[in-house]
């Protein structure tokens, strides 16, 4: 017998015994030692990137240290005395922070607080604080701490008796009065690419449930979101209010946030308003944090004017004129059965402005049998090509009456159209967006772009003067510059008569777009859905290690991508950030502030490929 075989026999034992479990053995080998640098790196401050709701990686998510819920014990009374349970405010922020898996406290003795140096502490519709839980809040935010409030935090003693809104005032806040329920004014609108709300999309609505306790109308220095009905519309007398304000004073070395909504309005929906919380902390503890911008160049907004050219089609030839004599871009979709009545019409249109599809007849499309909806496509190119060459070149569609389905854009799609305007129910948010289309890649997308401005015919209905029209049409804009949206305004042909009150009332809202040319894109609908496919090939992560944000940017595709635009929100007040490149030969970029909390970094031209930079702030 070799000797060898009882050697090789122990192997082979070894080996069936432990060797289903070497595969496991490998993964944690390579992992232990991951997870030792991951929590050396994060003790040092680094954080781990987070995928956002927008679907970009960030790394500047809130940390679970020093995060205090404050439970006020005069509150907690005050609640118990008015036949409620404080706990039914206490509990959807225990479930955020277990959804977030967040380390927190949880105290009801405010000294505690006086060891505390920074962080952020929560009152939760904390109505009640006794004097002492006021200066020590005070004396927290005094040392850098940071306080997000809610609600009708400090209006009442500690012996539930009024105190007006003084508390709330300190952190900035100011108290207008009480949203009347009866109005459904029940939407949450929130600005996008804000400092306390940056993973949110421009627009973006957010239902807020019917609860006892009442909206607030308030102000504040920043605003992030307003309360809306559903069309978003707002009265004059709530213009400039807000729902969700922020600030930083320069007396006081910590931050201040505030919701004016109790915690009951938001925790049977609590998703959405969770990314509103992490973007909300994030801030207030001072972690720098950067977004892909909506618009190129450092623009705030993009402001698109079409026409629906159908009925009354010479009266295009009036609204191009004035387009023509200042200087602004315009899109028109054409109602092909009356364009090709007018030949000269459409020649002088499509030499100066944009030209898109807008059926052969002015019938919805929406639940037409796929044959027919083919039917009708092959006939609106057919009846256009038979009076302007050249079809390739038209891209855009927007449906008649608004009505489409997803076989319209299969269709339209297949057809060589790759852009179209849709209603505003389309999406809960004011930007476009890429409709969903089994195998089309980004770079071929289908740019679904939502009316988000009043039309002609909505404006029609309410009767309004010439100057109550050019009013109402800045109105809407200002909404959407706001919130870094898209606003869209669609006027109808029909409509736009030399005695019309819309003939009238639409140069002074061009006037009023020029004042904004600095940070607003004038744009055709086909620019606008260009650069969304563009802006598709732009990938951008970013982390913070405590001193520094680094981030990296990657440019698909073959091309060179212009105007890439990124935001970053500052972790001081006025701090301007200086960014340079980690490998050598990096295009530098421009840095514009936008306002005391933001600013903008804009790349006129980068190649396909990656770069990584890194920002600092100074004062």
């Amino acid at each position: 017998m070799n000797p060898l075989d009882d050697e090789v026999g122990a192997w082979s034992s070894i080996f069936r015994r432990i060797g289903t479990y070497i595969p496991l053995m490998i993964i944690l080998g390579l992992s232990i030692p991951a997870i030792i640098y991951l929590t050396i790196m994060q003790s040092l401050g680094w954080s781990s990137p987070v995928l956002t709701a927008r679907g970009f990686v960030v790394g500047n998510a809130p940390v679970g240290e020093s995060l205090i819920l404050y439970a006020a014990p005069s509150t907690k009374a005050h609640f118990t005395d008015a036949g409620g349970n404080y706990e039914t405010l206490l509990v959807p922020w225990r479930n955020y922070f277990f959804n977030r898996k967040l380390d927190y406290e949880e105290f009801d003795d405010i000294k505690k607080l006086r060891k505390k140096k920074e962080g952020v502490v929560i009152l939760p519709s904390a109505v009640s604080l006794s004097e002492e839980e006021r200066v020590e809040l005070q004396a927290f935010r005094s040392r850098g701490g940071g306080i997000l409030a809610t609600w009708a935090t400090g209006t009442r003693s500690s012996n539930r008796d009024w105190e007006g809104w003084q508390f709330l005032e300190r952190m900035g806040v100011k108290y207008v009065g009480d949203i009347d329920p009866s109005k459904e004014i029940n939407y949450l609108i929130l600005n996008g690419e804000m400092p306390v709300s940056f993973s949110h999309p421009a627009g973006q609505r957010l239902l807020m449930g019917q609860t006892s306790e009442p909206l607030l109308r308030v102000t504040g220095d920043m605003t992030a979101g307003l309360f809306m009905n559903w069309a978003r519309i707002t009265d004059d007398e709530r213009k400039g209010e807000g729902a969700v304000v922020f600030s930083e004073d320069d007396d006081e070395l910590g931050r201040a946030a505030f919701f004016a909504f109790a915690e009951t309005a938001w925790e049977s929906r609590p998703l959405a308003a969770y990314t509103l919380i992490d973007d909300t902390l994030s801030w207030l503890q001072r972690r720098p944090a950067m977004v892909r911008a909506s618009w190129p160049n450092g623009k705030l907004a993009a402001q698109v004017i079409e026409m629906d050219t159908e009925q009354g089609f010479e009266n295009a030839l009036l609204f191009a004129d004035m387009m023509s004599a200042l200087n602004y871009p315009a899109t028109f979709y054409v109602l092909t059965s009356v364009a090709k009545l007018f030949p000269e019409v459409l020649f002088r249109l499509s030499r100066d402005f944009e030209i898109g599809f807008h059926g052969e007849v002015h019938n919805s499309f929406k639940g037409q049998t796929p044959s027919l909806q083919e039917q009708r496509i092959q006939s609106m190119r057919a009846e256009l090509a038979q009076v302007m060459p050249g079809l390739q070149g038209i891209t855009g569609f927007r449906a008649p009456t608004e009505g489409y389905d997803a076989t319209t854009e299969l269709l339209i799609h297949k057809f060589g159209m790759r852009h179209h305007a849709a209603d505003p129910n389309r999406t809960e948010s004011r930007l476009p967006l890429l409709a969903k289309i089994d195998g089309v890649k980004p770079d071929d997308a289908l740019i679904v772009l939502p009316r988000t401005q009043r039309d002609d015919i909505n404006l029609y209905w309410e009767k309004l003067s010439v100057e109550e029209t050019t009013k109402a049409l800045i109105d809407d804009f200002e909404m959407a510059f706001r919130s870094g949206s898209l606003a869209w305004l669609s006027i109808h042909s029909q409509n736009f008569n030399a005695d019309g009150v819309l003939i009238k009332a639409l140069p002074g809202f061009l006037d009023y777009l020029k004042t904004h040319s600095d940070r607003l894109w004038l744009a055709t609908a086909g620019d606008v859905a260009d650069w969304w496919r563009e802006r598709e090939r732009l990938k951008v992560s970013s982390s913070f290690n405590g001193k520094r944000l680094e981030f990296d940017v990657t440019v698909t595709g073959s091309k060179p991508l212009k105007g890439a635009s990124l935001i970053v929100m500052l972790p001081k007040k006025a701090q301007v950030p200086s960014v340079q490149s980690v490998k050598v030969g990096m295009i530098r970029p421009t840095i514009t502030m936008i306002d005391d909390y933001r600013a903008s970094i804009v790349f006129d031209e980068l190649q396909p490929g990656n770069y990584v930079y890194q920002v600092t702030f100074s004062n």
